[in-house]
């Protein structure tokens, strides 16, 4: 069950944003949500080498430029982020938009500004699902990241700029 914690990142979650420890978060997963034009609910998945926060309450995004995702956010400015890990689910909602269409250093990337508005926590309700918790979040394999692990840190340093 969700609950509105603020309008800013708390302490765990601001630090899992700052880009600091790539090597521990490198294979996880951040979904982000849009609605399309048909107003359908739109995922897509992003890596902690992708988003990066700013400030408790701005993020920077690097999404690909041709992307419906980003498409949708250039339309309605608006889209959900998921952080699900172990013990760990929020969603944090914000107002988007973009910086530039092209980054320098990913030509492939639009680079985009997320203004935080609400940040919810979710978990198990313990009256109905008493030790209940999740366990692990979503994670991919890339067994090229470590030959890009520069490319990934001018990533984070653009978006910061």
């Amino acid at each position: 069950m969700s609950k509105l914690i603020g309008d800013q990142l708390p302490d765990d979650l601001y630090q899992r944003l700052l880009g600091n420890d790539l090597e521990q978060s490198g294979e996880k997963v951040i979904l982000l949500a849009t609605v399309d034009d048909g107003g359908w609910p739109h995922l897509a998945m992003l890596s902690y080498f992708e988003v990066i926060a700013k400030d408790r309450r701005n993020l920077r995004l690097a999404t690909y430029s041709g992307s419906g995702t980003t498409r949708n956010m250039r339309v309605n400015g608006k889209a959900t982020i998921s952080i699900i890990d172990e013990r760990t689910v929020y969603y944090v909602k914000g107002c988007v938009e973009e910086i530039t269409r092209e980054m320098e250093c990913a030509p492939q990337n639009s680079k985009l500004h997320f203004r935080v508005e609400q940040v919810l926590a979710d978990a198990a309700n313990e009256e109905f699902e008493p030790g209940a918790y999740v366990a692990s979040g979503v994670t991919y394999k890339n067994p090229g990241r470590p030959q890009q692990l520069q490319i990934v840190k001018e990533v984070l340093r653009e978006l910061l700029v």
